[in-house]
């Protein structure tokens, strides 16, 4: 077996469970779904959304993590967590002016805080989470000959801890991680903790197109995306900052949920839809939201944001109507854009 192992690191509170709630569980299955969605939206950024992209996306993923029919070419794994999980019970909410607030972490976080009452049968405990700080080891293995499918699979690794997150609210900055290889990752995907700001945007323009590299798609044109891809037309990413970096990443929680908090509510109830489904009474429809954002961590271990807006179409959404998120950008006067 042909094998690249990692250190994880987890920078901000993972929700991970399984069927019990009441309990919090390092499971393979869930980074391998992560690891194919960061997968299918860089092919997807290649090939396009249309139905010949869509088979061409298909065909990739099977190939790398299996179908019903055929098994993963790769075997994902997790070692035992440095931590013991923690029942979520932070305070989320404050009063000011006799009106209770959420807090900048609380906004972010609020369904995973006890609610409701067990006499109005509504009741939903905290949930348990591994705290940040807590380290595990991943290791991604192919059959020896397959050097090409574990580079892919890295790429897939890469993406997901460099701009997205793992459990529960991780599209609200939950779950954020940061990876270290242990053995030769055999690429220039760069896994190195950047210095500043300006190396955090080039180790992040660099690895996109290196993961690109890796994969060997024939790049089509593409105007629509009908899912998540990273592709320049469809998709906008940016670091996000005040005047300068945050001294750790509670306090960038703070100040991103801060900022989304009072931007969503200086809006109508009409605009806000394009921040996500159910939003009674208006819909009752389920829509995840375009928005991703985490948390990432520079040398110093001061911290940064990350927004990924995924620009995708249907569900009586059009490209236009992301200019809503954009305009929340422009809150971080010390934003930088990704150029894809």
């Amino acid at each position: 077996m042909q094998k690249g192992i990692f250190e994880v690191q987890t920078l901000t509170p993972l929700f991970l469970s399984g069927a019990d709630l009441h309990t919090a569980e390092l499971r393979p299955p869930a980074l391998r779904g992560m690891l194919r969605y960061w997968y299918r939206a860089l092919i997807g950024g290649m090939v396009g959304t249309d139905e010949q992209g869509l088979t061409i996306v298909q065909q990739a993923e099977s190939a790398l993590f299996g179908t019903i029919e055929k098994g993963s070419a790769v075997t994902v794994k997790i070692a035992h967590a440095s931590a013991l999980p923690r029942i979520f019970n932070e305070r989320i909410s404050i009063r000011q002016e006799e009106q209770w607030r959420s807090t900048g972490i609380g906004y972010l976080l609020w369904s995973m805080a006890q609610s409701g009452k067990e006499e109005r049968g509504n009741f939903k405990p905290a949930r348990w989470y591994f705290p940040p700080g807590t380290g595990f080891q991943v290791t991604l293995a192919v059959h020896a000959g397959n050097e090409r499918l574990l580079q892919q699979a890295i790429s897939a690794l890469w993406l997901l801890t460099r701009l997205g997150g793992l459990g529960s609210r991780s599209r609200r900055c939950a779950g954020s991680l940061v990876a270290h290889p242990l053995t030769d990752i055999f690429s220039d995907l760069p896994f190195a903790p950047p210095e500043q700001v300006p190396e955090l945007k080039r180790q992040l323009e660099d690895g996109i197109a290196i993961a690109r590299t890796l994969n060997e798609q024939k790049t089509r044109p593409l105007q629509d995306a009908d899912f998540d891809v990273l592709a320049p037309e469809v998709c906008r990413i940016w670091v996000l900052q005040d005047k300068q970096p945050w001294p750790n990443a509670e306090v960038a929680m703070q100040s991103i949920g801060k900022k989304l908090q009072d931007y969503r509510n200086s809006l109508n109830i009409v605009q806000r839809k394009i921040f996500g489904l159910p939003l009674p009474p208006l819909s009752y429809q389920r829509r995840s939201s375009p928005l991703l954002l985490r948390i990432a961590q520079l040398r110093n271990n001061t911290c940064v944001g990350i927004a990924l807006l995924f620009k995708t179409i249907g569900n009586n959404v059009r490209k236009e109507d992301y200019a809503i998120l954009e305009q929340w950008i422009q809150t971080f006067p010390g934003a930088v854009e990704i150029m894809l």
